[in-house]
């Protein structure tokens, strides 16, 4: 799945005919794209990008009757600025400390480990993403020091899954340094070379000079609201420093772009036939809500009572908290110009097993009964553009997983706004 968006991304043709409907309207794509089209025109940015990725699934049943027909289909692809895997990470290590305490209070003959998965390495599998993007980096030598600039956001409470990947970068002696958006263009310079600084606001040190930035941070629209919040942008990916990932790769992660490879044959231009008769299989319907006359089945779908109760109205937005279930399409859709529909993309909704049963502590208490879990593949990678939309990988591993479980009836699943938790599957 890595190597489908990286590709993906590297075929700037591709893209350009993927959004080319969007740009009028939507006003986020347009943003970063006028971005791409700015570096790309002053010949600015790296050849070489990194990112960490996460593939979401779930089980979905062809027949609701039978539970022997499930079979994993991706939820979304995210390629900017994932989370959850420090958080995963506890979550798991928790889940088989306490399996153990248990475990032990019962008489000798008696005691039974759960079938639990292995410990994650979730959070050294970014850190080892970040620390080879931090190698790739090669700029004529200097005295300066190099670092990794983690952009993050103020107002975000997630700090917690931020943190352990900042330490174990200076665990293995890699500077990292938080920087928040809102302050990167009064910290750091840009020289003429494309070189990028950074001056700690901490310390008394030197300008540093940054060797991967890595966004936690500008996946929001209202980031981009003001000139500052643009300029912001532009001025870290005009940078020869190594983004994770660049601005292609951020597009790359949009649902325009997952209904677009799920079409019939897109995925074959990307991958070898076989490993895209695989990676076709996991994907749900999906259609965009354009204009074109191709799309009026989608619209059908979006407007038919009958019909929306089996689709998700999705945005191309990242966070979570901002999809559409079912007849609340209906309502969405009443209340927006339909010049403005194209920035929507509906997809089937994934039905998931009804029978399995859990445990949550939620905010509004204890929680015992039915549950969908979603299971996130985490990928680190590093890459080299080359000409003609030619890909380079340097790096493709997985980095660990995520898994996350709410009750069933709750449409969103965001651990941060509140919808779900975080939890480890048991195998047996």
């Amino acid at each position: 799945m890595n190597t489908l968006y990286l590709s993906a991304a590297s075929n700037v043709e591709w893209l350009e005919s993927v959004f080319a409907p969007l740009l009028e309207h939507d006003g986020f794509i347009r943003t970063l794209w006028h971005i791409f089209c700015q570096v790309r025109d002053a010949g600015g940015g790296s050849h070489i990008a990194a990112g960490i990725f996460r593939s979401d699934y779930m089980l979905h049943l062809l027949d609701t009757s039978s539970e022997k027909t499930a079979s994993l289909k991706q939820v979304e692809m995210n390629t900017f600025s994932c989370a959850g895997a420090c958080h995963a990470e506890t979550v798991v290590n928790m889940h088989r400390h306490l399996a153990k305490v248990a475990d032990a209070s019962k008489p000798i003959g008696k005691r039974s480990l759960p079938s639990l998965v292995e410990a994650t390495e979730s959070t050294d599998g970014v850190v080892r993403t970040l620390r080879a993007a931090h190698k790739a980096y090669k700029t004529p030598p200097t005295d300066r020091q190099t670092c990794i600039l983690m952009v993050v956001q103020p107002w975000n409470f997630n700090i917690a899954d931020e943190r352990p990947i900042e330490y174990g970068l200076w665990e293995g002696d890699v500077p990292c340094y938080r920087c928040e958006w809102p302050d990167v263009l009064s910290s750091t310079r840009l020289l003429d070379n494309g070189m990028l600084l950074y001056t700690p606001t901490t310390t008394s040190e030197a300008e540093i000079e940054v060797s991967v930035v890595y966004y936690r941070a500008g996946y929001d629209e209202a980031e981009y609201l003001t000139d500052a919040g643009r300029q912001t942008r532009l001025r870290l990916e005009m940078s020869k420093a190594i983004k994770c990932p660049d601005v292609l790769g951020h597009l790359a992660g949009t649902k325009i772009v997952q209904q677009a490879l799920a079409e019939p044959g897109n995925v074959k231009e990307f991958l070898p036939q076989e490993k895209a008769k695989d990676v076709q299989a996991v994907f749900m319907s999906m259609q965009n809500l354009d204009t074109l006359a191709s799309e009026l089945e989608a619209r059908g779908k979006a407007l038919d009572e009958d019909t929306v109760r089996d689709q998700v109205l999705k945005p191309n937005l990242e966070g979570g908290g901002y999809n559409f279930y079912g007849t609340e399409i209906l309502d969405h859709l009443d209340h927006m110009p339909r010049r403005e529909w194209c920035k929507f993309t509906i997809m089937q909704r994934i039905e998931p097993p009804p029978n399995i049963h859990g445990l949550l502590l939620l905010d509004g208490g204890i929680y015992h009964g039915p549950v969908v879990a979603e299971l996130g593949v985490l990928g680190g990678v590093v890459w080299r553009r080359g000409a003609r939309g030619t890909l380079g990988l340097m790096r493709n591993e997985m980095a660990g997983f995520t898994f996350k479980t709410k009750p069933k009836g709750v449409n969103q699943l965001n651990v941060v706004r509140g919808y779900g938790c975080f939890d480890c599957p048991r195998l047996d």
